[in-house]
């Protein structure tokens, strides 16, 4: 989490006038000392130390609302923090010393502040005095509303783009309260004060996969239990996920660090897991092993919404890259095969135990006279279609081939490449469940391949 701070001092000056009554003297101009720290922030399940890359700050935008208490106090002035592109927040902390809106100084009310960083790709800019949204005017709104406004991207750890920051709720409110002593007529006095912290997280989830599996020992090839594969590279989608978020965080439940995520049409994002596209076809969409990818929160409770993890894992033999390969599952058997020919042989082996009885009309032909012209073809779904021919036959045994044909292709699923699919929901909390929720990091360790997995994409249906 960031902290950012301000100073104050016990009183601001003044003199005797008038038959000793005190007078306040106010000049036109106002100062506060932010200080931006970078310090660990609360992760899932653990504290993780965010990178210098998380932690930078290019811009800034200090906005001050005014009103008898915070719900009800109303946006006056935003001022841009002028000073940060010329040090960016990534070391352990900054220090600047601000410059308020000319009459930022309160008179009897009471001020209220929000900070907004990184504000580049979001929607937010200050023109004058006046915070714009899509070049709107922000002023007199309240703090609800400018909570409401869907920023149009979290950022990124692109250099001078950053990862956008607003204030982050605390128990029992979200704008810490500026009273007449964090304020000062002189950028000097505002330096020797004392700080005002406005606690500020990421609107960015994180999210990494991470790869340690070597050798599939879960995996046997061609059926031989001392043949295993290994692990050649792993490449990972996301499914079902949000590229926008509130402003600030909505519905805070500080026990739980729960949120509400922004709902509407094209929003989450799923992409098409008919085919491995998204893989193949569309690699923008796709990350290799130790990426970080940074997403809106997704905290939907429909489970078939929720974020996903898909996980393409290619495999090989020693120094050897696996072509495609074929899943055989009849009778208990499940068998990897690592060629098309290895299937045939197999089905050549097994053909007089297995499968003749089963075929009266073609029992009386030899294994080589019926797998002799195989042609196996994998479907977009993974589904395989075998095709056996044989011209010599007659019309029933070529009926009956086709038959058999059918039977074999309902066994096989195909694995192009030697590429399989593992899916896996995004898990935050043992309270709220499955979920994704800002300022949070999503590290999954890819230590081992379980089993067999899925030959495309497919996501996860409750």
């Amino acid at each position: 989490m960031i902290f950012l701070a301000a100073c104050q001092s016990d009183a601001l000056p003044g003199d005797d006038s008038g038959g000793g009554q005190q007078v306040t003297v106010r000049s036109d101009s106002s100062y506060i000392n932010l200080r931006i720290v970078n310090s660990n922030a609360t992760m899932t399940r653990a504290t993780e130390a965010a990178t210098a890359a998380e932690n930078a700050v290019y811009d800034g935008i200090l906005c001050i609302f005014e009103g008898s208490d915070e719900s009800s106090a109303t946006l006056k002035t935003a001022t841009v923090i002028d000073q940060l592109i010329n040090n960016p927040g990534n070391s352990a902390s900054v220090e600047i010393t601000q410059r308020l809106a000319t009459g930022t100084h309160a008179y009897g009310t009471k001020l209220y502040v929000l900070a907004l960083l990184n504000t580049t790709s979001t929607g937010f800019k200050v023109s004058g005095n006046d915070l714009l949204f899509d070049d709107s005017s922000q002023k007199n709104k309240s703090i609800s509303q400018i909570q409401n406004l869907v920023i149009h991207s979290v950022g990124s750890t692109d250099k001078h783009v950053g990862l956008f920051m607003s204030n982050a709720p605390q128990d029992g409110y979200i704008m810490p309260e500026v009273t007449n002593n964090y304020l000062f007529d002189t950028p000097f006095a505002a330096a020797s004060g004392s700080k005002l912290t406005i606690n500020v997280e990421r609107a960015a989830a994180r999210v990494k996969v991470t790869n340690t599996a070597t050798t599939v020992s879960s995996i046997n090839l061609d059926g031989n239990a001392d043949r295993h594969p290994t692990v050649h590279r792993i490449t990972w989608a996301l499914h079902n996920y949000n590229t926008q978020s509130y402003a600030i965080r909505k519905d805070y439940t500080a026990a739980q660090n729960w949120a509400t995520s922004v709902t509407g049409a094209g929003i989450p994002i799923a992409f098409d897991t008919t085919a491995p596209d998204i893989f193949d076809l569309y690699k923008q969409h796709s990350y290799k092993d130790g990426d970080a990818v940074y997403i809106a929160e997704n905290t939907t409770s429909t489970a078939n919404d929720q974020t996903q993890l898909y996980v393409e894992v290619q495999l090989k033999e020693g120094s050897f890259l696996l072509g495609d390969c074929y899943r055989y599952q009849l009778w208990g058997a499940d068998i990897f095969f690592t060629s098309a020919d290895k299937f045939i042989q197999y089905c050549k082996e097994k053909w007089t135990s297995n499968f003749a009885a089963l075929n009266p009309d073609l029992s009386a032909k030899s294994a080589e006279e019926i797998f002799k012209y195989p042609s196996l073809v994998i479907n977009s779904d993974g589904s395989v279609t075998i095709t056996l021919t044989n011209d010599s036959f007659t019309n029933d045994e070529k009926t009956a081939l086709a038959g058999l044909s059918s039977t074999l292709s309902g066994t096989l699923k195909g694995y192009r490449d030697g590429k399989m699919y593992f899916h896996y929901k995004i898990y935050h909390d043992a309270t709220n469940g499955n979920g994704v929720v800002r300022n949070n990091a999503y590290n999954l360790n890819f230590t081992n391949v379980p089993a067999i997995g899925d030959p495309v994409p497919t996501p996860i249906i409750d």
